[in-house]
């Protein structure tokens, strides 16, 4: 009898997220849209159980990221910092973090693997305004909710 290895959770998504920013902050709203871009790239590959995104105050949103998020923050894989000031907590992969993304990776497809480190490491290249204009212009359906002017 030959073991199979399940595919990434949902959950798992949201750790490789945070482990491709590799060792520096990801901040709410780059983690939500890496993850949100990474639906709609692959929406086949990650199926019905992956996130559902909703237009919301800064474009698309899903409440369940950030309780995953949270999760993954009390079975000590990914660590809370303040470096946006304090207004918000940012996401950090530990070491035990960045170990199981490692592990949970290589079950991954790696065009999903590959796509979602370009998409974390230019969604972090980008600022707050620059990133909310950019999926607003790609995805305008989004912007039905959103509290942010430009």
């Amino acid at each position: 009898m030959v073991a199979t290895v399940a595919a990434p959770s949902r959950r798992d998504w949201t750790l490789l997220a945070i482990a491709a920013a590799r060792g520096g902050p990801l901040t709410p709203v780059q983690l939500q849209k890496s993850l949100f871009l990474l639906g709609k790239q692959f929406p086949d590959e990650l199926g019905p159980g992956f996130y559902r995104f909703e237009p919301y105050n800064y474009g698309p949103f899903s409440k369940q990221v950030y309780v995953d998020a949270e999760e993954l923050g009390r079975d000590g894989l990914v660590a809370f910092t303040s470096h946006s000031g304090g207004r918000w907590l940012d996401y950090v992969a530990t070491p035990a973090g960045t170990r199981q993304a490692s592990d949970v990776g290589a079950h991954a497809p790696p065009n999903l693997l590959a796509y979602l480190a370009r998409v974390v490491n230019w969604s972090s290249e980008q600022s707050f305004p620059n990133l909310l204009r950019w999926i607003y212009a790609k995805y305008p359906e989004y912007r039905a909710k959103s509290i942010f002017t430009d």
